[in-house]
Order: C-alpha cells, then structure tokens, then sequence
C-alpha cells in the first residue's frame, strides 16, 4: 500500500473514531496540505476534503517523483445550468434506453461544439468513463472536452484512446522511418510501412521500389497489401514488376492491386481475353454467350490465370472468374454496345453474373451498382454504393412490397439515421394493424427511438393505438421516442 492510500486509510479511521479519540494523520508530503498550526478538529476536516477530492478524482495520484502539468486555461466558457442538468441527468439517471442515451449524448456534444462550450469540470471524469466504452461517443469528443479534458486524458490510461489516437505513438510515422525501414525487423517493417504509405504514398512507393530485393518475400507481400491507401496509376510500375516476383504470395498480393486499377495496362490484357470468350447471340432476344477459356499460355499466367486452391472448381471456371474479375467493366458495354442495365439483361449465367456483381463491389461502381440493383440481385452490400437519395427511396420500396428474401433487419440497422421519413412512415405503416408484420415489428423496434424522426409525431402516436395486443415491445419502444423527441426539444432550447 503506498504513502498515500495509508494516509486515506488512517484518516476514514480517525474519522470514524473521532479526533478526541485519534489524532488525525500528518498528510504526506506530496499533498502539500499544511495545516500543522489547527486544531484536531480542523485538520480532520481538512485531510477528509482532500482524501474526498482524491477519490473523486479522475486519476489515480501520480508518483511525488512525477511532475504533472497543470492543465491550460480554458478557451471555451461553461455550458450552462440547463445543458449542464440534462448532460447530468443522462450520464446518471438516463430516462431512455442505452442506445437512445448514447445518441442524445452524442447530439449533446455537437449542439455544445456548435454554440462553442465546454463540458463543466465536474462531469469531465463521468464523461470520459462513459466514452471509454462507447466508439461512437468516443469519436464525438473534441474542443467540447475543453483543455482540462485533455489533461485529464492524458493522465489516465484508461482514456489515453479516446480522442482518435491523436496522442498514440502507434499512430505517428517517425521522421526517420524512410532510413530505418532496410535494418527492422518484419513486423515493425510491415506496420512502419502501412503508417508511410498513409502519410506519403510517394514516399512510401520509391523506398518499397528501392529496397525490393533486399526485404524478405513476407515484407514485399504485405507491403504491396499496403499499397491501397492511395492507390493510382503511379504504382502501376511496381505492381507490374510484383507479377515477375518469385513469391505466389507477392505476386498474388499484385494481382489483388491491379483488379482495382481498371485502367491499367494488365486491365487491357484481361479485356482482350474477355472478348474473345464473349459472343452476343440471338436475333430477336439477344443474349451474351460466355466460354470458358483454354489452358493460360506464360503472359497469361504472369497476369493472374492460375490453378484453383483445392476444391475451389474447375480450372476454366475459375480462370474465367479471374478473367471477369480483371478486365474494365466497360470491356461488357464495349461488346453489347448498351447500358450496364441493359447488358446485365443479357447475361443469362449466374456465375459470371456473380463475378460481375463482386466486381462492381470491387471497383465501388455507382452506374453499375444501380444497375445491378434494377436487374434484381439481392445483395445488400450494393445499396451502399448508391445515392443516398436513390438507396432511402429502394428501402422504403422494399419495407411497403414485403419482398421476401432481404435482410430487413440489418438494412435497417446500417441505413443512417434518424430515417427517411417516408422510410419511418413505411415502417410504421407495416407494423400496425390486422396484418402487422411481426417479424419487422421485431427488427425494428430497437431501432425506432433513434431512428424515427421529429416530424413522424403525429404517426407514432396514431400507431400506439393500432398496434396488435400482444406487441408490447413495440408499444414500448414507439412510447420511448416521443420521450426522446421530447428530450430533443429540450436539449436544442437548452443551447440556444
């Protein structure tokens, strides 16, 4: 037990006692307390004030050998009384859910970002422990936590990720890294350069390209891995030197680089292979006709076309997949002369269409996304590369047509809130009612708190009376969001 947590023990003690009984004990040193000239009775109060101060602070005491700064003053005023109560009243008596809280102390810390106020002092430690645990939160610190937050941060271990890593070492590229990078070992290389490549894909780049016959076959692999922070036309070079490595897992890790580079040079040699396994047939309904390829020739084989793991399929099935997932989307507008809707169409095989789909993915392609969502393929990863306009309007579609087959639930989970309110007046419709949806009902009510907007008041309240009877954890929930509307209008006139 060290000096100081004795000195806390003895004092609960003459307190407990009384100091007739007990004499209070002389504090360390270190607390700098001088109250030798006052009465017993005094200088029990004096050292319960400060052992209170200490257990209530946000830090454990540092080593009397350790010299801490005091924090800089402060920039921003206080929030005041009122923002202060309801920052009070979610961090310890929340009224809503621990989702719902998680979101108002989030709205909490923009609106004081906004009207340029700080946290109070008192509810920093409270705060940062309730951050600690919450990513979200987390990342919606800043100038809020005001210059005494900072500090606090920086004296805690506990709290030491809570500002985006901004003070984490792991996080900075050391001046020298470009010098040191031949003599690390593989592990610090690897990490070293993934931090370089970052903060200067150059850089990172011409030392790679330099040093690519003195690192080992790990590091090259994982390096060109790295390259994808800032990939670009500029890495072609190196990436294309990579496919005549003598290690399968560099030039594997170069292949995977140059599928995302449709404009490259290796991009043009998989679109000359796909043309001539592609033929458009029919005459009043035309269609695509794909082949298979034959056995790749060397420049083939350099270029990726090489033999499937064990059980991954048949060799010209899997060379074929390769082939699709290389060549430029626009190789297929090229051979059909249409739009990517209208050549999809005419796609009549489920495994090229398969590759087209993870292509598109690949690449991020918005007009081929759209298009692959028109054709039909239930792949939610898709709606993402839309518009945002354009994927709130397909989700409410697909809340009002019950399609069969989609994963609602998680849809709905990852679309940002608070929803579309035609997507809120969707969901509210299929939830009520004779013919409620009760797996929806299920899906969503976690969701509707935070998700459901201002404007839907007047619905949410004629939905409660038009719920099924045994949907009490929809009645719940659709109660507890007029309770966080109401905790809204609240937090925006505390700010005003």
């Amino acid at each position: 037990m060290s000096t100081v947590d004795q000195w806390l023990a003895d004092v609960a003690t003459a307190a407990l006692v009384g100091s007739a009984r007990r004499e209070p004990p002389p504090a360390p040193d270190v607390l700098a307390l001088d109250a030798s000239d006052a009465s017993a009775e005094h200088r029990l109060l004096a050292s319960a004030a400060v052992a209170d101060a200490l257990t209530r602070a946000g830090t454990p005491l540092p080593p009397a050998s350790d010299v801490v700064l005091a924090a800089a003053a402060e920039a921003r005023p206080p929030t005041t009384d009122r923002a202060t109560q309801l920052l009070t009243l979610l961090l310890t008596q929340s009224p809503v859910s621990r989702q719902a809280r998680d979101e108002l102390v989030v709205e909490w810390l923009r609106l004081a970002d906004t009207a340029g106020r700080r946290v109070p002092w008192h509810l920093l430690p409270v705060l940062l422990d309730f951050a600690a645990g919450r990513r979200r939160v987390a990342t919606a610190l800043g100038d809020q936590i005001g210059e005494r937050g900072r500090w606090l941060v920086g004296l805690n271990e506990a709290w030491s990720d809570l500002l985006d890593g901004a003070d984490d070492p792991r996080t900075e590229v050391e001046v020298d890294w470009l010098e040191a990078w031949p003599t690390m070992s593989s592990a610090e290389a690897v990490t070293a350069f993934a931090l370089g490549r970052r903060a200067d894909p150059a850089a990172a780049r011409e030392l790679l390209d330099a040093q690519w016959s003195t690192v080992s076959a790990k590091v090259r692999a994982d390096a060109v891995r790295a390259l994808g922070p800032g990939l670009s036309a500029a890495d072609e070079p190196l990436l294309e030197r990579a496919l005549d490595d003598r290690a399968k897992s560099v030039r594997e890790a170069a292949t995977a680089m140059l599928d995302r580079l449709p404009g490259s040079a290796r991009a043009a040699r998989m679109a000359d292979r796909l043309r001539q396994l592609v033929r458009v047939r029919g005459t009043l309904v035309r269609h695509l006709d794909v082949e298979v390829p034959e056995a790749p020739d060397e420049a083939a084989v350099r270029d990726g076309l090489t033999a499937p793991a064990k059980g991954a399929g048949a060799m010209p099935t899997v060379w074929l997949s390769q082939v699709v997932r290389a060549a430029p989307l626009s190789t297929w507008t090229d051979l059909t002369g249409r739009s990517p809707s209208a050549t999809l169409k005419m796609v009549r095989d489920a495994d090229v269409l398969a590759w087209l789909t993870e292509t598109v993915l690949d690449r991020r392609d918005t007009e081929w996304a759209m298009a692959c969502v028109d054709h039909g393929i239930p792949d939610h990863r898709l709606l993402w590369l839309l518009p945002e306009e354009r994927r709130a309007r397909l989700l409410t579609d697909w809340v009002n047509q019950r399609t069969a087959g989609r994963d609602l639930r998680g849809l709905l989970t990852e679309a940002p809130r608070p929803w579309p309110d035609d997507l809120g007046r969707a969901v509210l419709k299929r939830i009520q009612g004779e013919r409620a949806d009760r797996s929806l009902g299920h899906a969503a009510a976690p969701l509707l708190p935070v998700a459901l907007g201002q404007a839907l008041a007047p619905e949410i309240n004629a939905a409660l009376s038009h719920l099924p009877e045994d949907a009490a954890h929809l009645r719940r929930a659709l109660t507890e969001t007029l309770q966080l509307h109401a905790f809204r209008t609240s937090l925006t006139e505390a700010f005003r």
